[in-house]
């Protein structure tokens, strides 16, 4: 009884504080489409005196191009709206052009825009419907339950298993009122995010919800709800031990107390996940790998969280398990999730990488490519081995020095990168290297330049040698950092006549005295020629970055283009040593 009162008060103060903060301002909503599939970023943005404010911001993909959002407009400020148009860069989104909109919001509660970028250079890029948009929406409105710290609130959605956002409503401190337009073009599982954690939702196209959040986002009540959102609510109250205890410091995390709670669960979720029998088929099918993934992802934390606390203080740096119990071992393998439905909820994708990397024992005698096949074969679901795939590409690619290396990592699973996403990866790591096999295995007997004492020097001259190239230049620091490695590359050889040391400048000729007093510096050893500028070598070989470090064969063929630097000393010598071996 004193719960339901106190759930009750709850819903009642939420009710009284959305209609506190209507009596100082009024609702506006704002809702149109943009002409172009691309990337933006819609702002409202307020002025109150000399006091500048965000209000709401929302996010939109080339897979959708529509927008709505509702916002409190309060009596004494001004508005803006703003569109940034996004382009991505080599990372991430990066702006490539803006426009701003003065909002007059005289006598208005609504307004439907049509944005046209291609015309934000002649000012002239927005204009106001008379119709109101046409498309389905869910709204979201409530209150946090602490008005003491303002908070932001973002509503996500799920694109390939990853959190993308979509809304987010910028807080004041004092005002704890939060409101939600959204369009949703289909029903699925979303999720509210603040600084300290996140919600799932479930939303329908035209689901209208009011809530009571804490800090963290967890939901303390409903004055609307559905019945999706009330399985949820039960659920997380479930598993709120596991959840609790996973937010513990790791100095005050202890292994076996979460063992005993999550063994103890067991039960209690298998009967709760099968009773689940809403009358929505759709939710009751993803509902149930949500479960299970949450169940697993559990699990998998604890095990990060141990790894760090066994191994240091930052457990973001460590991407694979050590020491997992047989218990968990056991547990996760039974469970292990294979349904393509992963990839609509929002830890679907750490989750496949996770998992698959319990198949993984001593990663430190495994290779790149053992290591990616025995990842590769840890599902038999295709769509996750797809996923997987951009996972590792997304791991290994600065540990790929060249196509070789490309080769016999990546190759063997190009079938599997035919999802747009994981093909638009696979290809720009694949394109790094596929310049190079226009010389891999072709003569490097096609030029000749001088040495320090202006010999002319042809790599003929080194037939039935193993040549390592080190392209440098004088005004190259990273260039000057690899020298003392290299020279540990060159003492393991020392005496080996079957192998020669080549240095290539790319300093121009007017330079010359500049190279010839850099190598009595460092004390360079080996063959070192000059490329004016290059003129001969350098623009040949396509060499845009150095250093650079290409191999020679026996037969005066090029056996790799791109090797590995030598400050990974033992890498580089397997290359040396393979072409070493071939032929003895």
């Amino acid at each position: 009884m004193k719960n339901f009162i106190k759930s009750l008060a709850l819903v009642l103060l939420c009710i009284a504080m959305v209609v506190s903060a209507t009596a100082q301002s009024r609702l506006v909503t704002i809702t149109g489409s943009v002409t172009e599939k691309k990337y933006y970023e819609i702002m409202i943005g307020g002025k109150s005196g000399d006091k500048t404010f965000r209000v709401v911001q929302h996010n939109i993909d080339p897979g959708n191009t529509n927008f709505s959002l509702v916002f409190p407009a309060k009596m004494d400020a001004s508005y803006k709206l703003e569109v940034r148009v996004m382009k991505m860069g080599n990372r991430r989104l990066e702006p490539e052009t803006y426009a701003t909109l003065p909002l007059d919001l005289t006598g208005k509660q609504s307004i439907n825009l049509t944005i046209n970028p291609a015309q934000f250079n002649q000012n002239t890029g927005f204009k106001i419907e008379k119709l109101p948009a046409k498309f389905a929406t869910a709204t979201i409105s409530g209150s946090f339950n602490t008005a003491r710290f303002s908070m932001d609130l973002t509503l996500e959605k799920v694109v390939e298993g990853h959190l993308q956002q979509v809304q987010t409503c910028f807080g004041v401190k004092g005002d704890s009122v939060f409101n939600f337009l959204t369009p949703i073009d289909k029903e699925g599982i979303y999720y509210f995010t603040t600084l300290a954690g996140k919600k799932s939702v479930y939303l329908k196209p035209n689901d209208k919800l009011q809530l009571v959040l804490d800090r963290t986002g967890k939901l303390i009540s409903a004055a609307k709800s559905t019945e999706e959102n009330n399985v949820l609510q039960k659920w997380d109250e479930l598993i709120s031990p596991l959840t609790e205890m996973l937010k513990k410091p790791n100095k005050q995390f202890n292994q076996e107390d979460f063992t005993a709670v999550y063994q103890s669960l067991q039960p209690q979720i298998k009967a709760f996940v099968q009773q689940v029998k809403t009358k929505n088929p759709k939710f009751n099918e993803l509902f149930k790998t949500a479960a299970q993934l949450d169940n697993n992802m559990a699990a998998l934390n604890m095990l990060l969280k141990t790894n760090s606390v066994n191994r240091g203080s930052f457990s973001a740096s460590y991407k694979e398990f050590v020491n997992v119990p047989d218990y968990y071992k056991q547990t996760l393998k039974a469970n292990a999730i294979n349904s393509a439905n992963l990839l609509k909820l929002g830890e679907g994708y750490d989750y496949i990488n996770l998992n698959a990397k319990l198949s993984l024992d001593d990663t430190k005698t495994l290779t790149d490519a053992e290591k990616v096949k025995i990842l590769m074969n840890s599902t038999a679901n295709d769509t996750l081995k797809s996923y997987l795939l951009k996972s590792q590409l997304n791991e290994l690619e600065l540990n790929v020095s060249n196509y070789t290396e490309f080769r016999d990592v990546f190759l063997p699973y190009k079938k599997y990168a035919k999802v747009p996403s994981v093909k638009v990866k696979y290809d720009g790591v694949s394109g790094m290297y596929a310049a190079d096999t226009a010389f891999l295995g072709k003569s490097a007997y096609d030029f000749t330049l001088p040495d320090v004492n202006g010999k002319m020097v042809s790599m003929k001259e080194f037939k039935g040698k193993v040549v390592l190239v080190d392209v440098w230049a004088t005004w190259c620091g990273p260039c000057k950092a690899q020298m003392p490695f290299l020279k540990e590359v060159e003492e393991l050889y020392k005496g080996n006549d079957n192998i020669a040391f080549v240095g290539i400048s790319l300093d121009a000729a007017k330079d010359k005295q500049k190279w010839m007093n850099m190598i009595l510096e460092k004390q360079l050893e080996g063959v070192q020629l000059l490329d004016d500028f290059g003129r001969t070598f350098g623009r040949k070989y396509k060499i845009a970055a150095i250093p650079r470090f290409l191999l020679i064969d026996k037969n005066g063929n090029w056996a790799e283009v791109r090797c590995p630097l030598p400050e990974n000393k033992e890498k580089l010598k397997k290359y040396i040593d393979r072409e070493l071996q071939k032929g003895s």
